[in-house]
């Protein structure tokens, strides 16, 4: 419940907003981390395919020699592959997560005080929001910056004036609800859209670059599982074991040989 008596409009407009404005907000950038990390995992077969026909290439100068050696040794060793595939992705949702954690804590600060948001922003409130959106000229671009920036404290004014006009008599409270509803919509609809226009950054500083950044770092870093561990180390003893077996056959073959060598050169000396 509002007390009329010590709670403004604008505080039960903020009070709304944040309570549920920024919750299907964060749904919809969810589903936007979420398809920019569904693209990140997807890269990782082409850009192993791109590794191994990077050879004879006309871009094969362009990039290290080992691109083609790594990427061979990849695809020739399964257990590589597994675990440098593995990273990859434990990098990619970790940095999922601090995306959405980020977002989520520009959305409260926004939504827990839009009045300040709204002065820092220049598009303007009171704009039709069924308005057909058309993109500016060069020369409108120019003509409108010098104009928006004279019009920062224009938003202010507008909402103060919406504001004022909501009734604060109890009879017409039915009115008042109707403008506040109308009120919320409208800073709902103007954050929404400018929080929409920093997708693309967001996602560009706080998901690509830092994923860039710290995947070698992550890659420096891999380790077998004890359990890859425990194979090698039963693979390795065979192995020994058969070299071990190898070697004594090997020995006892040189051994023949030089036999049938001694063999050979005293008949040669006898029949001389």
């Amino acid at each position: 419940g509002v007390s009329m008596g010590s709670v403004t409009w604008a505080d039960v407009v903020v009070k709304l907003l944040n309570h549920d404005a920024h919750l299907p907000l964060q749904h919809h950038l969810g589903y936007v981390g979420e398809r920019v990390k569904w693209f990140f995992i997807q890269q990782k077969e082409p850009i192993l395919q791109f590794m191994k026909t990077l050879k004879g290439s006309p871009d094969e100068k362009l990039y290290s020699v080992l691109y083609t050696k790594h990427a061979q040794l990849i695809e020739d060793n399964p257990t590589i592959k597994k675990l440098v595939f593995e990273t990859y992705d434990a990098v990619v949702e970790r940095q999922l997560r601090h995306f959405l954690t980020l977002f989520k804590n520009t959305l409260q600060a926004t939504f827990s005080n839009p009045w300040v948001f709204l002065r820092r922003t220049t598009a303007q409130l009171d704009v039709d929001i069924s308005t057909q959106v058309e993109l500016p000229s060069i020369d409108q671009t120019k003509e409108r910056i010098p104009r928006e920036i004279e019009m920062r404290s224009g938003n202010e004014k507008v909402v103060a004036k919406w504001l004022s006009e909501i009734p604060m008599e109890p009879h017409m409270i039915l009115q008042a609800v109707e403008k506040v509803q109308v009120l919320v919509l409208r800073v709902y609809s103007h954050i929404r859209s400018q929080v929409c226009d920093q997708v693309e950054l967001f996602c560009e500083s706080f998901f690509k670059l830092p994923l860039l950044r710290r995947l070698e770092e992550d890659m420096s870093r891999i380790e077998l599982s004890p359990v890859d561990i425990d194979g090698y180390k039963a693979r390795r003893a065979k192995l020994e074991k058969e070299a071990l077996a190898n070697a004594h056959g090997l020995k006892e073959v040189r051994a023949c040989l030089t036999i049938l060598s001694n063999f050979q050169i005293k008949s040669m000396a006898e029949r001389a």
